[in-house]
């Protein structure tokens, strides 16, 4: 006879407690951990509130004093205290003052920058001119004059014109080293106004013929322009009557006959060029 041994599957009694026991902590620990987060949740609730009603509250406030008080700010922290000027060679800071009156001392976004550079512009000397805001308190202005060419001689006296022809008032004789026109009139034409004369054109012409020519001294020559746009150079003691046309030619004509008469001894008022096969000199 043969006998088998049975062995039961349950597990000990005592192993069956300790997993019970495991279980047990496990839910303590989660009671714990919901009862934390329910008190953060209840103490965040009444902050919350308090900062939505403060909120509210300060929402509330007129909106004339908000502005006031954000304007007060602005104008604390954004006011101009200086005003850069690049670009101004002829145009001075006393001839420019009256076109930036109240600019200092004024909020720098309150100030119309477009309607500063349209003044500045009213200016004959200003061909254009840029203005901005540099931040937090200065105004930066940079400014393209005009640049002379000639004086006009009017009966009313010495006037600047550009080379396209606008006027730009009177400036004294002595500080541009330029020629001066005659034979050209300016009635009904103002300052910062330009004119149409077709004999201002031509004397503008002439003045850059003469300037690259080293044995002329702008400064001290005159440029006659008659009905026709003949034009007549006056030097010192003497006159060139050049015509209307290949100026630089004529000079450089009237340079080599100069050289001959003055080697000869032969005095002269006046050289006649107007004419492509003569040349007529009167002498003293």
């Amino acid at each position: 006879m043969h006998f088998s041994q049975y062995k039961s599957k349950k597990k000990p009694a005592k192993k069956k407690n300790r997993l019970n026991g495991q279980n047990t902590k496990k839910l303590r620990k989660g009671v714990i951990r919901f009862l934390i987060l329910a008190g953060i949740v209840v103490s965040v609730i009444p902050v919350v509130y308090f900062s939505d009603n403060v909120y509210r509250l300060a929402s509330k406030k007129p909106v004339k004093q908000r502005i006031a008080a954000q304007t007060s700010w602005s104008d604390r922290h954004f006011t101009v205290q200086s005003v850069r000027i690049t670009g101004n060679n002829f145009v001075t800071m006393e001839e420019l003052s009256p076109y930036l009156q109240r600019v200092k001392g004024n909020n720098i976004f309150k100030l119309d920058i477009a309607d500063m550079a349209n003044r500045l512009r009213n200016n004959p000397w200003i061909k254009d001119v840029s203005v901005r805001r540099e931040l937090p308190s200065s105004i930066a202005i940079n400014i393209v004059e005009r640049t002379p060419a000639v004086y006009i001689n009017s009966k009313n006296g010495l006037y600047l014109s550009d080379e396209e022809g606008i006027l730009l008032g009177e400036k004294g004789v002595s500080s541009f080293g330029l020629p001066v026109v005659y034979g050209i009139s300016l009635e009904g034409t103002g300052t910062g106004k330009k004119t149409n004369s077709e004999a201002l054109f031509s004397a503008i012409r002439i003045k850059k013929e003469l300037s690259s020519i080293p044995w002329i001294e702008l400064p001290l020559t005159g440029i006659e322009v008659d009905g026709r746009s003949d034009i007549t150079l006056h030097m010192r003691g003497y006159r060139i009557k050049l015509g209307h046309d290949r100026y630089k030619d004529k000079l450089r004509r009237f340079n080599e006959i100069a050289r001959d008469l003055n080697g000869k001894g032969i005095p002269y008022k006046e050289v006649d060029l107007r004419f492509d096969n003569q040349v007529v000199v009167q002498t003293l």
